[in-house]
């Protein structure tokens, strides 16, 4: 009852108390104040004939007060009151109430309770929650308190920019600012200033005082709570209460509302250390707590591009938008971010979105959006591997691999298995780069590869084994070898390893040999030599030819001279019969190994006038191993 709506004042009688408070005349048996509800511990007797008639006159006074304000329109449209006496309970008499659920559709829904011969009316709604994009993310009952204030979680206001309170279907009001410490649990809002309805008193919580509790469900009667292991928070008192209170509710203190509990939306109670009601002033506006608490961080851009309409955005700017809210910081704790709102479900539909777009070949544009700081941010081992095959098949292994070093230190999964998937992803992307360049014949950057994947993943067993294999490619078995010995291998590798020791021998095999590498089942071999020391010329192996031929250009760049001296051999070659002068060689090099003395002739081959015959008279110096079906011919210095 506000001090504004009603002046109690009676002249002095004989048996009268003042209220040490407001000042109001009241009759000398009353235990409260008639007009601000204060307690009055005692009274100061007097003697008056007029006491009676102005006893009347009071209870008549507020008989027509509280007439007008139960029928006027600042009163609830509805209101069921039952008044009993009943048997005493500490400091809070027993009280019934009544509950409209859910309210008729043309009337508002207020809790009742009788306490003493005193009525509690509580208004009571439902609080709706909006976002930025006019979604409802909660919705909580609430009780009107001090006029127009309501309690509310902390945790239940994030993220709403709009806030309404309903009274009924058709009448609702906006909650426009309120009460709220930086780290409170708890605030304190008021619904627009226009509006006031009839509601209990709110006071701070004494401590010398017992405590009922008056349910917002289905309950019709007072309970008798203590609050214990108390602690303060802001305009809060945070408490547990014996007995346990695990619905929604009111704390009642002398017929005054002096705190709250909210079930489910909150543990516990809270008791109100603040103002009085009639004192209270909004220090924040709604639009302001949304701004300083939510407002420009991660979860707001994830709303947003939730909200894109499918048939306005293609997937690709879909994507683009969500992905792209990780470049943000959150401003929500883990405990209070919403399901949809979490890093798991946002990324679970970045991935279907990043599945979808790659469909259509768009694999440089998905690779485009994701960066290792929207990556490390996202901390998903899965989406990692996702962008990492984009970036493979847009820009190379190289790409990818710096990528995905860049994201591992900022992922810190605790799936077991989720992290190993993860982990040979790494190695197989290491080892298909250092593959191609082995195809490519690049062993310089193939060995610089195969270093910086060692020093990731120093434990890689296959990432080992390729250092094995390139160690073949240079012709280095020892190398090979040495390599392959240096470690144990799981089992999963044991073909890989025969594999690798079957080339080892082969390569073993061919030390002091001349080995000539050709296409097995062809019977062309081809084989580079350098003749003279310093003119290099292709020559076909031919066990048919009995000498050593070279064309005649060769034998110019060799500045052999043709008189007649020159001896003249008769040659039946494909285009009829020839005489090539015969010549004698310096020598003939391969691979390192030199004949000397060899006689040769001088002749351009049909149709292959650059190229010359390797001969038996060469031929015959060596040991002859031919392995048509590895396309390798051994020769073996006799």
């Amino acid at each position: 009852m506000d001090d504004n709506e009603i002046q109690i004042v009676s002249p002095v009688g004989d048996d009268f108390i003042i209220c040490p408070r407001c000042k109001t005349v009241n009759p000398g048996q009353s235990n409260f104040c008639l007009n601000c509800g204060t307690r009055l511990r005692g009274h100061v007797p007097g003697k008056s004939r007029w006491r009676w008639p102005i006893l009347f006159l009071v209870v008549l006074v507020v008989a027509l007060f509280y007439f007008y304000h139960r029928t006027g329109p600042t009163a609830p449209l509805n209101s069921i009151v039952k008044t009993q006496r009943s048997e005493a309970v500490p400091a809070v008499k027993s009280a019934e109430k009544t509950i409209l659920q859910p309210p008729p559709p043309a009337k508002d829904k207020t809790i009742t309770a009788a306490v003493s011969e005193k009525t509690i009316k509580i208004p009571a709604g439902l609080v709706v929650f909006k976002d930025i994009t006019g979604r409802v993310i909660n919705e909580m009952p609430a009780a009107v308190v001090a006029g127009g204030w309501v309690a509310l979680p902390r945790r239940v206001c994030l993220g709403a920019s709009s806030w309404i309170f309903k009274l009924r279907e058709d009448r609702q009001v906006n909650i426009v600012g309120g009460m709220i410490g930086d780290d409170d649990p708890v605030g304190l809002w008021r619904i627009e200033e226009d509006l006031a309805l009839e509601s209990p008193e709110l006071y701070p919580w004494s401590v010398d005082e017992s405590v009922a509790w008056l349910s917002l469900g289905e309950s019709n009667e007072l309970q008798p709570v203590a609050p214990r292991h108390t602690v303060e928070r802001g305009y809060f008192i945070e408490a547990e209460f014996v007995p346990v209170v695990d619905d929604m509710g009111l704390m009642i203190q002398n017929e005054r509302v002096v705190g709250w509990s909210f079930g489910d939306f909150a543990a516990g109670g809270y008791l109100w250390s603040g103002d009085e009601g009639g004192y209270l002033r909004a220090e924040i506006q709604v639009d302001d707590f949304y701004h300083t608490t939510f407002a420009g961080g991660r979860e707001e851009a994830i709303l947003l591009a939730l909200a894109m309409p499918v048939g306005d955005y293609s997937e690709l700017e879909r994507l683009e938008a969500l992905a792209g809210a990780f470049r943000y910081e959150p401003r929500l704790s883990l405990e209070d971010t919403p399901e949809r709102l979490s890093s798991a479900a946002v990324v679970k539909n970045i991935r279907i979105l990043v599945a979808h777009v790659l469909k259509t070949g768009a694999s440089r544009e998905v690779a485009d959006i994701f960066d290792p700081r929207i990556l490390s941010a996202a901390g998903d081992a899965a989406l990692l591997l996702d962008v990492a095959q984009a970036t493979v098949q847009a820009y190379g292994f190289e790409e990818a691999v710096g990528l995905t070093e860049s994201v591992l230190p900022a992922l810190h999964t605790a799936n077991r298995q989720e992290a190993q998937q993860l982990k040979e992803f790494f190695s197989l992307l290491y080892r298909d780069w250092i593959n191609t360049l082995l195809q490519d014949g690049d062993l310089q950057t193939a060995w610089q590869v195969y270093r910086r994947a060692s020093s990731h993943l120093p434990d890689d067993a296959a990432i080992h084994l390729q250092a094995v294999e390139l160690a073949l490619a240079e012709d280095n078995w020892q190398e090979a070898q040495r390599l392959l010995e240096m470690r144990s291998y799981p089992r999963s590798l044991d073909d890989k390893i025969k594999n690798l020791q079957a080339q080892i021998a082969r390569l073993k095999g061919r030390e002091g040999k001349i080995v000539i590498n050709f296409t097995p089942g062809t019977r062309l071999i081809p084989v580079e030599a350098v003749v003279n020391h310093n003119v290099r010329q292709k020559f076909v192996v031919d066990t048919g030819a009995s000498m050593v031929t070279i064309p005649r250009v060769t034998a110019r760049q060799l500045d052999l001279v043709f008189d007649e001296r020159t001896p003249l051999r008769k040659v039946n070659t494909a285009g009829g019969i020839q005489y090539a002068p015969e010549v004698t060689l310096a020598s003939i090099t391969i691979e390192g190994w030199t004949v000397s003395n060899i006689k040769a002739l001088v002749l351009d081959l049909p149709e292959q006038d650059a190229w010359g015959l390797l001969g038996l008279n060469f031929l015959h110096r060596f040991r002859m191993d031919m392995n048509t079906e590895e396309g390798v011919l051994l020769l073996a210095p006799r």
